[in-house]
């Protein structure tokens, strides 16, 4: 009864802390894109008949779902910040709906538990900023949560002979989804996966074509505006693979960190059971380096302007994505779904900007929800170790707080 009392007032503190952040306008994202992203598309959420090629400028094309349901709130309110207030309301539901997930997926784990975890969504900056300044990140997360929720059942209940409820919730959702932000069309690709595994054959294909109905208004979208596949694609494809790692190892520290001093023989054991791996591992990382031309002053990750302030040099940085590499090996060796997955990451975002917002919350949704490993139920049960992990990002929040009012990283 006491757990539940704190946690409820976690979460009201929490809450208040993104509604003072809405106040004073806070972006601790600090790249400033969510802001320059809100007012450019303010055109489209007054008028989403104004989606025309024009209406983004030099931004890349979107589906427009996120400005059509956008452009509802703003038609009840009729006022610029009363709509992000509303929408800033709507995104304090989404650790709930977290909690939810992760309540339907580790039942035997302490509720208080998987509730403080959940709370974690209200640390991260991207998730600040994307609902202080209405982004389609907030709405793509909520359709995403939802899939994920329904999904989780469907692979709990194993009902794999037919085409059940769960199963085309989980499309439907998936689908809004896709088109809300493009680049969960990746993630789609893997479910999809997971149903050939699991279906039978018949129900996978009544599967397939209910998924290309979703489709369909896609196609006609993209054929009226085939700019909409023009993305940020980068040839370099060392540059996207080092930094995606680094993103992607900024999330798994402090997760393997927790682990160590938990259980050091797990860690031990699986260091010495793949030397060769990591070591081949090692000489990727530093080849790769040498090819390495990314333009850190465009995105990249904490841990690339970190190595910059820090070094003047990129050192601390190839070493995070060496230990990403490392950490998604370890989650890899468990299940041939896990590698793909990992793959997908690390191959899917292969552009010459690359922004950690992509990552965030999305990644750790993923490692917590669909990801196939023993080691988040094992992470989950204690809740000195949630704290620990979750007081990490606390004073990731802090330095993103601080980076957002003196400009640190904009000097660059």
């Amino acid at each position: 009864m006491q757990d539940q009392k704190i946690n409820k007032i976690l979460y009201i503190f929490f809450s208040f802390s993104l509604m003072i952040g809405l106040f004073f306008g806070e972006d601790s994202s600090g790249s400033g894109g969510f802001i320059v992203d809100f007012n450019s598309t303010w055109p489209l959420v007054e008028s989403p008949l104004k989606y025309t090629i024009s209406g983004l400028g030099d931004y890349e094309i979107k589906f427009p779902l996120h400005y059509y349901i956008a452009s509802i709130i703003y038609f009840l309110v009729q006022d610029k910040f009363l709509f992000r207030f509303v929408y800033c309301s709507i995104a304090l539901f989404i650790p709930y709906l977290f909690f939810l997930c992760l309540k339907n997926k580790y039942e035997n784990i302490d509720r208080n538990n998987l509730f403080i975890f959940s709370l974690l969504i209200f640390i991260l900056p991207s998730f600040r900023s994307a609902a202080i300044w209405p982004n389609t990140q907030i709405t793509a997360i909520i359709f995403f949560l939802f899939s994920l929720l329904y999904f989780v059942k469907w692979e709990k209940n194993k009902s794999f002979e037919k085409l059940n409820s769960d199963l085309l919730l989980t499309i439907v959702f998936m689908s809004l989804t896709v088109y809300t932000r493009q680049l969960y069309a990746m993630i789609f690709l893997y479910f999809v996966l997971v149903f050939f595994q699991k279906l039978k054959f018949q129900t996978f294909v009544l599967t397939c074509f209910i998924i290309a109905l979703f489709a369909i208004p896609g196609l006609f979208f993209i054929y009226y505006y085939p700019t909409i596949l023009q993305a940020t694609f980068d040839s370099n494809i060392q540059n996207s693979l080092l930094v995606n790692a680094s993103i992607i190892s900024f999330y798994l520290i402090p997760f393997y960190f927790v682990l160590f001093f938990k259980n050091k023989s797990y860690v031990q054991i699986n260091i010495s059971a793949s030397l060769i791996h990591i070591l081949l591992i090692f000489v990727l990382v530093v080849f790769l380096s040498f090819l390495f031309n990314y333009n850190f002053r465009m995105g990249g990750g904490f841990f690339i302007k970190l190595s910059i302030l820090l070094f003047d040099n990129l050192y601390f940085f190839f070493l995070t994505s060496f230990l990403g590499f490392i950490f998604l090996y370890f989650i890899s060796r468990q299940s041939l779904n896990n590698s793909i997955l990992s793959l997908i990451l690390l191959f899917g975002f292969s552009a010459y900007i690359i922004f950690a917002k992509y990552f965030e919350p999305m990644f750790i949704i993923l490692l917590f929800l669909v990801f196939q490993t023993n080691i988040t139920n094992e992470f989950l049960k204690r809740k000195k170790d949630i704290l620990l992990f979750h007081s990490y990002f606390i004073i990731y929040l802090i330095s993103a707080l601080i980076n957002d009012a003196l400009g640190i990283t904009k000097s660059l």
